[in-house]
């Protein structure tokens, strides 16, 4: 399960939230970081009902495990950032290694690839994209499959 030194106990299973006529208020919960969203807290994906489906934004809070590691990707109608709150990562960010610990952060326009190359020490991250679009991720390896 993942946890967050900064929420400490704070952290409950459900989230809960208050829904006022031009804001939310809510909380981040073991639910919303360990289940089905994987600490997405708003964004397209979530049930048209709910009242963190968004078009206009994408924002993730996430840790990453020491195993983590995904494939090369860009998105291409979003801009992105992304900021460590803690631990260490090696990113590759348009082809270029980058190690990034807490307080770096970076931003990528449309079609700037990016991917985890290695967590070094359990990382936190924060990422915020927009806007929020469906079929916006696209991995260079199977653009490049499909080139060949």
């Amino acid at each position: 399960m993942a946890k967050l030194k900064f929420l400490g106990k704070n952290l409950k299973r459900k989230n809960i939230t208050k829904i006022g006529k031009h804001s939310i208020v809510s909380n981040i919960s073991q639910n919303i970081l360990n289940g089905p969203m994987r600490g997405w807290l708003c964004g397209h994906f979530y049930p048209k009902n709910s009242a963190f489906h968004r078009k206009d934004i994408e924002i993730c809070l996430k840790v990453l495990d020491l195993n983590t590691k995904e494939e090369e990707h860009f998105h291409l109608c979003s801009f992105e950032f992304l900021l460590v709150l803690d631990g260490e990562v090696e990113y590759c960010i348009g082809g270029k290694k980058t190690k990034m610990k807490p307080g770096m952060f970076y931003f990528l326009e449309p079609g700037g690839t990016e991917f985890i190359s290695k967590v070094i020490k359990k990382t936190t991250i924060l990422a915020v994209r927009l806007p929020s679009i469906p079929n916006n991720k696209i991995f260079t390896k199977k653009l490049n499959k499909k080139n060949e």
